[in-house]
């Protein structure tokens, strides 16, 4: 089985995006075999890997950055200190102790223990942003800056900061757990909604990214001199399309959009951006439709950075405000500006677009766009306060023929078919009053798989890669519902006879407090009771009886009972029970107060090896009382 969680190329997010050049001399602790050391020596030509920072002393004050990303306490930021010269920076990764994904049950990545980080165990190195903050600046260090990688500094695919945070709605790929199995204790695509909507991101962010320096401020900055704001990776997919977008700030406060190449290979992806934006903008002249306009520079596209509100968010909010009506009215509005595209044609197949959509027999008459953004969908169309509209992402942009209809389906597909909440709004008829038919929705379906596969080219993503090689995750609900079932078959019951049979409505039930099928209970017998049954669960079980008497308050001496009912003695005070309804049956009671003392322990057992073990039992049993004679 691969070892996905050490060996994804994905590891190297978390430093790839730095301005680590050529010529500055790194450290960096951890093996230098592993994707992240590649990476960085990939960056630079002076890398020097140590395991253990202790004993790496050589070289003290001359490096230009210490990277130690989630394997070292803080304890260890004084020694990092020392190893840097006077410009050096040290980028340290750490997990929060109160990140989401640990308050909802994973395990803390070094001591592999639940709540580890939460409850400040000796083995957790989790900390908390005012922790991390204190520790650099007890160490020497004069300035900070802080970044939250998500989902984490594992698998880092966003990378946001105080400069920009995330939206309601960001925070929902979260990469399976591959290191060890999980809990789910809540929904953390919603809680981050929530922590985000109160201001509390922060403090719950999964992990920290703390750039620190030693003598005066150095922002991390691009090429343009541009402090670096926020990065998301969009390279879990083929080589040609990988790309990353960054948000940076410059010194006038103004900030910036940026588009560029994860990999050599992605260039053309990249470049292709200028030529889409001018036909598109020909195309929908006369639409409310507006492109982002973007630049070439050296290192990538600079878009405009615009700022406003996405028509998903605004769909959201009619919906959160009980107006689904209006939320339809309003995606139609879209559809009808989709259709406006000047120059439609009848569609034609061309080899290209077999090519990324596959060979399929689309309908007789559908219309047609000679060029083609298929990404026309709510989240990429930005209203402004003047109520303008713009596409802000046409990187999936194709100049061939795209049908006007598939466009239009993966708008409506990309918003309504998303959440529970959203899918509501199929109830309305969105694709048939869109003039989608059945048979379309099929194909269209078939077309989009097809276009995931062109997107991958050969690559297996991490989602796909989870299904087969991550760790279980276990849902609190399934938890309950294996506990609940667990309890009922474990639960012992007290029923009492007052001499007309034994039924559930004179009965007591008993839960195992802490689910180890353990009980010491003391249990008052009414003088009208005839007989007292003890079902000790609903399924086949060993029974060891520690207990069972007539509590006796003049005697230091308590006699166990007898008891009847279909228990294979097989050692003192250990019985087995082949059958699914197992129980002790008291019918001897002493005058006076009656009150039945029992302290036994059930463990079950599978009916099919109650009952081979059974007749062995009873055999061997009856030979030593025969030998004990």
């Amino acid at each position: 089985m691969p070892d996905i969680y050490h060996t994804s190329y994905l590891r190297a997010n978390i430093v790839a995006w730095l301005p680590i050049h050529a010529e500055d001399k790194v450290l960096y602790i951890g093996h230098a075999g592993d994707v992240t050391a590649k990476k960085l020596m990939e960056m630079s030509d002076h890398v020097d890997c140590a395991e253990d920072l202790t004993e790496h002393t050589a070289c003290e004050g001359s490096y230009d950055y210490a990277v130690c990303i989630g394997t070292a306490s803080l304890a260890a930021i004084p020694v990092f200190y020392a190893q840097l010269n006077e410009h050096g920076k040290l980028i340290f990764a750490a997990e929060n102790a109160y990140g989401l994904k640990y308050l909802s049950g994973v395990r803390e990545v070094h001591s592999n223990e639940y709540f580890a980080g939460i409850e400040n165990t000796s083995q957790s190195l989790g900390c908390t942003k005012e922790e991390l903050e204190a520790a650099v600046k007890e160490a020497g260090f004069t300035w900070q800056q802080t970044y939250y990688p998500f989902p984490d500094h594992i698998f880092a695919m966003s990378i946001y900061s105080d400069d920009y945070l995330p939206k309601q709605g960001e925070l929902i790929d979260q990469i399976g757990n591959f290191d060890s199995d999980r809990l789910v204790l809540f929904d953390e695509a919603k809680a981050a909604d929530a922590a985000i909507a109160r201001g509390k991101f922060k403090e719950f962010s999964n992990a920290y990214l703390a750039v620190c320096g030693k003598k005066e401020a150095e922002a991390v900055v691009n090429q343009q001199n541009e402090r670096i704001a926020f990065v998301k990776f969009s390279n879990d997919r083929g080589t040609i399309h990988n790309i990353r977008t960054y948000i940076t700030r410059s010194e006038d406060g103004r900030m910036h959009l940026w588009k560029v190449p994860d990999t050599k290979e992605a260039d053309g992806q990249i470049l292709n951006l200028k030529k889409t934006e001018e036909a598109l903008t020909r195309l929908y002249a006369d639409s409310r439709f507006s492109m982002n306009t973007c630049m070439q520079q050296s290192d990538g596209m600079e878009l405009a950075f615009l700022m406003g509100h996405t028509l998903e968010e605004e769909l959201d909010t009619l919906l959160d405000k009980g107006e689904p009506q209006a939320a339809v009215e309003r995606m139609f509005e879209v559809i009808g500006e989709i259709r406006s595209c000047k120059e439609i044609q009848a569609f034609q197949m061309t080899e290209e677009f077999e090519k990324v959509f596959g060979s399929i027999t689309l309908p007789e008459g559908l219309s047609a766009v000679p060029v083609g953004d298929i990404d026309m969908i709510m989240p990429n169309i930005l209203v402004d306060e003047e109520g303008r509209w713009t596409v802000i992402d046409y990187e999936w942009s194709f100049h061939f023929p795209i049908p006007v209809n598939y466009i239009v389906y993966r708008a409506i597909h990309y918003y309504a078919d998303t959440t529970a909440k959203r899918k509501e709004l199929l109830s309305f008829g969105l694709y048939e009053r869109a003039g989608i038919t059945e048979e379309e929705k099929v194909l269209y379906a078939e077309m989009e798989e097809a276009f995931q596969r062109y997107v991958l080219d050969g690559h297996v993503p991490m989602r796909q890669l989870y299904r087969e090689y991550g760790k279980p995750a276990y849902h609190v609900s399934s938890v309950l519902n294996v506990v609940d079932d667990m309890e009922r078959k474990r639960m012992l019951q007290v029923y009492f006879d007052r001499g007309s049979g034994t039924n559930e409505a004179d009965c007591i039930n008993y839960h195992s407090k802490s689910l180890d099928g353990y009980y010491c209970l003391e249990i008052p017998v009414d003088q009208d009771v005839a007989a007292v049954r003890i079902d000790p669960g609903s399924q086949a079980c060993t029974v060891e009886v520690k207990t069972l008497c007539w509590k006796d308050k003049t005697t230091s001496k308590e006699k166990t009972l007898e008891f009847y009912g279909p228990a294979h003695k097989f050692k003192e005070h250990m019985y087995l029970y082949d059958t699914d309804d197992p129980y002790m049956l008291i019918t001897a009671f002493p005058e006076g107060e009656r009150i039945l003392k029992l302290e036994c322990r059930v463990d079950a057992i599978s009916l099919a090896a109650a009952e081979i073990l059974a007749p062995k039992i009873d055999t061997k049993y009856r030979i030593k009382k025969m030998l004990n004679k």
